[in-house]
């Protein structure tokens, strides 16, 4: 879920996130976990907020949908939020096999999202080249990997990899690291051409957020 927030309610757009967060736990009928909630640093619209909610299958997400429809206090407190935003975007995706499942790590980290919108047809050699890929990058820092992600609902074909560093520079040293690798040169110059156009976005993690 990526919301823009209107600059001037952005103090207390958070304030009210995290109670709405707090009304869906609240539900015991509901069963998903919130991962991670990030504000956008750099390479895209500031005051804006990226949520990760992870569901185990398809039926959770339905009865998620029917449950928020008929909670009262998860109502009053998404519908207080409206006059904070400006924009909401919600996409659901799946996890790919060959990354780590996304968890809820402490620490005072930043996050690289980096977003990739590949031709259709070419997903099946993307994933070939980056199981091999993530590896030789988790071999220079095993706890970079965070998750990769592809849209199921919301624009097809678009990659998600999102990478976790203890800082900028530390990014810097472990992008140039990968390198060293023969192998990712050959990975790089055959993903490359798979993409119509990518993104990369520097995030940190909100004061709510289960993952720092």
């Amino acid at each position: 879920m990526t919301e823009s927030v209107i600059p001037s309610k952005w103090d207390d757009y958070v304030g009210q996130k995290a109670n709405i967060i707090q009304a869906v736990q609240a539900d015991s009928q509901i069963k998903v976990d919130h991962l991670a909630s990030w504000n956008v640093a750099t390479g895209d619209s500031l005051f804006t907020a990226i949520h990760l909610f992870e569901y185990d299958n398809w039926s959770d997400v339905d009865t998620a949908r029917k449950c928020l429809k008929e909670n009262k206090e998860y109502q009053t407190a998404y519908r207080a939020s409206w006059p904070m935003l400006s924009q909401q975007h919600v996409e659901l995706t799946k996890a790919f096999s060959f990354w780590p499942s996304p968890d809820k790590r402490p620490g005072d980290n930043v996050y690289d999202i980096r977003s990739y919108n590949l031709k259709p047809g070419s997903m099946y050699d993307w994933s070939n080249y980056w199981a091999r890929g993530i590896k030789h990058r988790s071999t220079v820092s095993k706890d970079a990997p965070y998750a990769g992600l592809f849209t199921q609902l919301g624009e097809l074909h678009t990659i998600f990899h999102i990478w976790c560093y203890k800082s900028l520079a530390d990014r810097k040293q472990c992008r140039e690291g990968t390198w060293v690798h023969p192998e990712w040169n050959d990975i790089v110059a055959n993903t490359v051409p798979l993409v119509k156009t990518m993104k990369t976005v520097i995030v940190e993690p909100l004061p709510f957020s289960p993952t720092k």
